[in-house]
């Protein structure tokens, strides 16, 4: 129950985030800043039916869960979700390749509400350890069926003693101390990724900085492999 709770209220400050920056002029509600938030309580909603004791608690396992879904749009929903929370801490966002145009975004097989806390959670990471006027680089690829997400921030990496310790429930790094979090966000992601069949990873970057990536099967529909485009979508 713990981790669902925690999970909603990811959700929740999401959109209580972004309502607060339309409200206060520092974000205009376009319609896709409006999906965003949408799904974020699309998405609280679906995990309050996985609380015990709820009337409409019934929630299924997994493998009944996945249904094909464009999953660029929904990991680019969740990262526009966050950005009020980068907004409020001056950090920037690109967008890489994930545009939901593409057409071997469709047909993956996965649970749309997983999919979008396992952005969540590994985004929200990254701004918490951003330092205001940074960036944070998020690369979607859709590849031979299979899907790579990683996310690059500016903050101040791990320590090597400290890799693998990383998604271990109730860790929390030397860089952490001064930061709010319960160590369980990472450790979650790691358990809905897996569920998916699929695999999570943390490097240092050369300069500054972490990339955490998410690689995960989950295609209906075996997709060709697509030559690597160099647009991005600037969210910020």
């Amino acid at each position: 129950m713990r981790n669902v709770i925690h999970e909603i209220r990811n959700q929740l400050a999401v959109a209580v985030a972004n309502v607060e920056a339309f409200r206060d002029g520092i974000l205009s509600p376009t319609p896709q800043r409006l999906s965003a938030v949408l799904q974020a309580l699309s998405d609280a909603s679906a995990l309050l039916r996985e609380i015990p004791g709820d009337p409409g608690h019934a929630a299924p396992a997994l493998p009944s869960r996945r249904r094909p879904i464009n999953v660029c749009k929904v990991i680019t929903n969740a990262v526009m979700g966050l950005e009020a929370a980068a907004a409020e801490h001056d950090i920037a966002f690109a967008v890489h390749q994930c545009t939901a145009h593409h057409d071997e975004c469709e047909d993956f097989l996965g649970d749309p509400v997983r999919v979008a806390e396992i952005v969540v959670n590994v985004v929200a990471n990254a701004i918490r350890y951003t330092p205001a006027g940074g960036r944070i680089e998020v690369d979607c690829r859709r590849a031979g069926g299979s899907l790579t997400m990683s996310v690059s921030d500016e903050g101040p990496g791990v320590r090597s003693d400290e890799l693998g310790k990383i998604f271990e429930a109730g860790f929390r790094g030397t860089a952490s101390i001064a930061t709010d979090g319960s160590g369980v966000g990472l450790s979650l992601t790691k358990q809905f990724v897996e569920e998916h069949g699929g695999s999570i990873e943390v490097e240092n970057l050369a300069g500054l900085g972490a990339r955490f990536t998410v690689r995960m099967p989950g295609s209906r529909i075996e997709a060709a492999p697509q030559p690597n485009q160099d647009g991005a979508l600037s969210l910020l």
